[in-house]
């Protein structure tokens, strides 16, 4: 294969693809079955509205479709049940309890051991609707026969603290104290930025009486006055939405993705956040056999970190079968989940450094996949990529008709020399 014949199928990139694809067949006995962690997006509206929010969330809607229907939620309900998903994540987006209700319906019915439900705790304005939201959330949950367990998480950084609607540090202390004081059936942690370690710690701490212990680089434990503990986990700062037109960037005050995610490598240089249960307030993400699953407020739905941007699904009476099917339909889907985010992460340093410094400049695992196939020829070259190393490893096949075919089988080509190559040519480098 010549650079000159290869350069023929970038014209264009997007029709290339799509045609590989449809001759594209993995040679898997079996796909994965469940899921890990299923994080469902209730709403993309925030009253926050924090300054460093990685998805720009407000109370301005940015979509005609900013969040579920009731039939949509039951629906959701139904493949959230049939994933067998080890964990749901009531998160991101925007914040969940705008859609209180949608989150008592969660907790009541879907089948699955652990709940986990993040919220900027906005709304513990008073001790006693604290305690009258946080009874609800309880009384849903025993309702439920699987009876899961279940994690209130409150994010707590600068941003929230002094955002245009801000949550005061009493609020945090409302929520920590009701939890304390009532003992419902559910643990309650908190969530912090890396650059505010030893900030807000040292605030929630005094606003309870707390004291503060170390538990290692990313968490510590606040202490009650009664013996009792919360966790308080830090994550790095992501520059992404928002963030990316503050003026401070923490470069020195927060580390990279990769060395926050390094202790949860598989094996070096391999991390999968497609078969992890995200459990970062408790210091882990424990690989499993299922897959970690999206569903946005907006009804589409991906595996983190393992699919595409543009083979994302819409929730429509599928079953979790067949959008796996649909998903592994992708070889990026398949580099995505064997060798994971930094495999991909090399392949596109290789093809388009542009690219790859602008997305890593992120320094966000949730937006990394999209922004480095974001271009359609980075896409289509990885696509071709991950096609030869399957093929050539006699785990996928393409069929006979398809022009690529036989470069694609032949372990002597240089599939990566002839993509950077052209690549480059239509940068004009």
């Amino acid at each position: 294969m010549r650079q000159e014949h290869l350069a023929e199928f970038f014209a264009d990139p997007t029709a290339a693809r799509n045609d590989l694809l449809a001759a594209f067949r993995h040679r898997l006995d079996r796909l994965p079955t469940r899921g890990s962690s299923f994080f469902i997006h209730l709403s993309e509206l925030c009253p926050v509205a924090c300054e460093h929010c990685m998805y720009s969330s407000d109370l301005q809607r940015k979509s005609d479709k900013d969040s579920l229907s009731e039939a949509e939620l039951e629906e959701a309900i139904r493949f959230i049940t049939e994933s067998r998903s080890q964990k749901l994540n009531i998160t991101g987006g925007g914040e969940p309890f705008l859609k209180f209700s949608s989150i008592l319906r969660l907790l009541e019915t879907v089948d699955v051991p652990r709940v986990e439900i993040v919220t900027a705790g906005h709304w513990a304005t008073t001790p006693k609707r604290t305690a009258r939201l946080i009874g609800r959330i309880d009384e849903a949950r025993s309702r439920n026969p699987r009876d899961p367990d279940l994690m209130l998480r409150l994010s707590i950084d600068r941003y929230h603290l002094n955002a245009p609607r801000p949550v005061r540090i009493e609020q945090y202390g409302n929520v920590v104290r009701c939890w304390a004081e009532t003992r419902p059936r559910l643990a309650v942690g908190l969530r912090s930025i890396q650059p505010d370690l030893g900030t807000v710690d040292r605030l929630i701490a005094e606003e309870l009486g707390a004291t503060v212990r170390e538990v290692d680089d990313w968490n510590r434990l606040l202490v009650l006055p009664d013996g009792q503990t919360v966790p308080l986990t830090f994550n790095v700062f992501r520059r992404s939405g928002k963030a990316s037109r503050l003026t401070e960037d923490h470069q020195e005050t927060s580390k990279s993705i990769r060395e926050y995610y390094g202790p949860f490598e598989t094996r070096p240089g391999t991390l999968s956040l497609a078969t992890a249960v995200n459990d970062a307030i408790r210091g882990a993400y424990p690989p499993s056999s299922g897959l970690a699953v999206t569903l946005n407020s907006d009804g589409t739905f991906w595996i983190f970190c393992g699919t595409a941007p543009d083979r994302k699904l819409v929730l429509n009476r599928e079953s979790f079968a067949e959008a796996v099917a649909y998903f592994f339909d992708d070889p990026i889907t398949h580099l995505l989940v064997d060798d994971g985010i930094w495999a991909l992460s090399d392949l596109v340093m290789d093809l388009d450094p542009a690219v790859h410094a602008m997305a890593l400049a992120k320094n966000d695992s949730a937006s990394l996949v999209d922004d480095l196939l974001g271009p359609d020829d980075v896409r289509f070259a990885v696509t071709l990529l991950a096609t030869h190393h399957l093929v050539t490893r006699q785990r996928a096949t393409l069929d006979a008709g398809h022009p690529l075919a036989g470069p694609l089988a032949d372990p002597r080509a240089d599939v990566a020399g002839l993509c950077r190559a052209v690549v480059a040519g239509r940068r004009g480098a």
